[in-house]
């Protein structure tokens, strides 16, 4: 995964509050634009740890079932988990991964790779961790 597909907090607070993110992109004349994705918020932490909390609206499914839960067809994985998957090659729709400080994310992001995920796939390393943590102004 590229750096420019690893956000920050900054980011996915944002995403949070439009359900967006304005992706760049190169144009060859001014260098670049801008595509508004649709995102969903894929938390890979455990159905416990996700019932302590969580980014916005996103969805658990942990990452030790994440890579099963691939093998589904659309039907199945969205009768399991109540929402679709963006498809690894919408130009519309991105999935943005977490998890509580980084580490199953990277797992999930290797999954997510080998399913065709790429240029719709980002990271949130901080997590939940870093998410939930109190900021003074």
């Amino acid at each position: 995964m590229s750096a420019e597909n690893s956000l920050s907090l900054n980011q996915v607070r944002e995403i949070v509050r439009t359900g967006t993110f304005d992706k760049p992109k190169a144009t060859p004349i001014d260098g670049r634009t801008f595509d508004k994705l649709k995102v969903t918020i894929l938390d890979v932490r455990t159905a416990e740890e996700f019932k302590g909390g969580r980014i916005g609206n996103a969805i658990n499914v942990p990452v030790l079932e994440l890579e099963q839960a691939l093998a589904l067809s659309p039907a199945q994985f969205e009768k399991k988990y109540g929402f679709n998957l963006p498809k690894h090659d919408s130009k519309t729709e991105a999935l943005l991964v977490h998890c509580l400080s980084g580490r199953r994310t990277s797992t999930a992001i290797g999954f997510l790779s080998g399913r065709g995920y790429k240029d719709n796939l980002y990271a949130y390393f901080g997590g939940w961790a870093e998410y939930n943590t109190p900021t003074t102004n």
